[in-house]
This record gives structure tokens, C-alpha cells and sequence, in this order.
């Protein structure tokens, strides 16, 4: 399994030291790199993982040829692959996404598969490949809310005090969603929300929260831990308003290992900014994934 997070610059020195090392071939060996030309990854639904999730946000490629890292690359991408001879060799590319939400925070994912096809090196030329990817087979998901209820109904996402509840309601792309609309008034400028049900978060592995959102407001999510019947609220990651629908990986694999608690329960809170009249907020397929 790939690191599920390393600092970008590492890899762009990486791969400067891979090109560096095809300048010092012999005369013999090529120097000219072939580049693959990929566009974007295909995603595969997986039943396990609920047919209807099919969103990603998949900003970059990381590209191994022969089991060795070439380096990371932003979608859509060129690679330079250097080789030695004209002999068959393998690209292995694994989907990469922003962690938190951070751009400073970019690894594989280690939950997609990742795509590997095999070429002769065509020197000088492009050879255009798009990669297909999936959930592996073996990954677990916990669903926080995936809002299978009647336009109208309330979600599964409670509220802690006064402020706007979350509904349901039906978005042309997502589907049934949770919405909060805030209507500009003093007391309607605040949502905040716990999950109604608990989380196990497991020990020792990769764990992530995925959702779907859209939002004119921003937000922030995290996570409230449990520990002997002590509750300790801690925000994870602010989150600025799209107009688009976007995905969203929330690492809390380290969460984890830091409370230890006996049981957590997803945050979300939304507010109305100082001087904004009205706002609306979207939420999708919430759920918890690990290995």
C-alpha cells in the first residue's frame, strides 16, 4: 500500500533525480523520454461502496515505472518516462488527491486502486493511456448519511442547540442531499450538527470521511471524541464555499490514534458570514471509509 501522504516538492526532486540519472547513460541508452498523456482517471462503482457514489476528486496522478517513482503530477499530465532499450516495461499510476482540503497536503489515495498497463518506449512520442480506478476490494465503509428520505424529512444530522435544522431535499446532480438554507434572520444565521449515530473509527490504519458538497456559505467539519463519558469537540478543517459540487477527503486516521476514544461523532458546522443576507448549504453521501 502507497504512503497516503508526502509533501509534493519531495517528489518533484525525485523525479528531477530520475531525469538526471537518463542525462548520465551511455551513448547506448536513451535519454529521450516517451511521455504518457493522461487526461483523468475512470472511476469503476462499486457495489460495496453503494452504486450511486461515483464522485471523486482526483487533482493528480502518481507515476511508478517498473516499481519506481517517477514523481506526482497534476491532472491533466505529461509524464516523462526515461527507459532503458526498447524493451516492454510497466507504469504503474495511482489516483492522488488534497488531503483536508490542503494543498500542501497531496498523497495517493489509499483506497482507489491503482492502474497498470504495459508499452515499448517510443522516444520523443506521446502515448495516451486513461487509467481506471476503483475502491479496493477490502475497504469498509460506514455510512454517516446518504439522505434516503422524503424531500421535506429531516437528516440524520442533529442539532446541537437552536439554529436551522438540515433537511432533505433533491439536487439534479447529487440526487437526494441534506440542505441548509438560511433565510438572513438573527436567530437563522447558525447550523451546527452532530451525526445522529456514533463512529468507530479503527485503530492502526487508513480512515477517511468522505462527502460530496456545495455550499454559498463557508464551514467547517471535525470530530467530537468520546472518551469515559468526556466529550472533546475539536474542529479539523475549514472549508470555503463552491458554487460546484466537490469532493472531500478528511484524514482522521491520526484523530484516532491521538484520543484513542471509545467512540466519535462527526461535526459539522455552518454559519452565515457578518453581512450576508441568505446562503444555502449541500451535503451528499457521508460516509466513513477504512481498511
Amino acid at each position: 500500500m502507497k504512503p497516503i501522504s508526502q509533501i509534493k516538492y519531495c517528489l518533484l526532486l525525485a523525479a528531477c533525480c530520475y531525469m538526471a540519472q537518463g542525462c548520465n547513460r551511455t551513448a547506448s541508452q536513451s535519454s529521450v523520454p516517451t511521455y504518457i498523456h493522461v487526461d483523468s482517471f475512470h472511476f469503476v462503482a462499486d457495489p460495496l461502496a453503494n452504486t450511486h457514489i461515483t464522485t471523486h476528486q482526483v487533482t493528480e496522478v502518481w507515476a511508478y515505472y517498473n516499481d519506481v517513482l517517477i514523481g506526482a503530477f497534476d491532472l491533466p499530465a505529461e509524464i516523462p518516462v526515461i527507459t532503458n532499450g526498447d524493451t516492454l516495461g510497466h507504469l504503474s499510476l495511482s489516483p492522488g488527491i488534497v488531503v483536508d482540503g490542503l494543498n500542501s497536503m497531496l498523497g495517493v489515495y489509499p483506497f482507489y486502486k491503482t492502474d497498470t498497463f504495459s508499452f515499448r518506449p517510443q522516444p520523443g512520442k506521446t502515448i495516451s493511456h486513461t487509467p481506471t480506478t476503483q475502491y479496493y476490494s477490502d475497504a469498509k465503509f460506514g455510512e454517516i448519511d446518504h439522505f434516503r428520505y422524503s424531500p421535506g424529512a429531516s437528516s440524520s444530522f442533529t442539532l446541537t442547540g437552536a439554529g436551522v435544522p438540515m433537511e432533505v431535499d433533491n439536487d439534479p446532480a447529487m440526487g437526494q442531499v441534506g440542505i441548509i438554507n438560511f433565510a438572513g434572520a438573527t436567530f437563522d444565521t447558525l447550523s451546527d450538527n452532530l451525526s445522529k449515530d456514533s463512529l468507530i473509527i479503527p485503530a492502526n490504519t487508513p480512515a477517511y470521511i468522505e462527502f460530496d458538497y456545495k455550499s454559498t456559505v463557508p464551514f467547517y467539519v471535525g470530530l467530537e471524541a468520546v472518551i469515559a463519558g468526556v466529550t472533546n469537540d475539536v474542529p479539523l478543517s475549514g472549508i470555503k464555499p463552491s458554487t460546484e459540487w466537490k469532493k472531500f477527503y478528511l484524514s482522521v486516521a491520526d484523530f484516532e490514534a491521538q484520543y484513542q476514544a471509545s467512540y466519535y461523532y462527526f461535526h459539522l458546522h455552518v454559519s452565515l458570514p457578518q453581512g450576508q443576507q441568505s446562503g444555502t448549504f449541500e451535503i451528499a453521501n457521508v460516509q466513513l471509509v477504512s481498511f
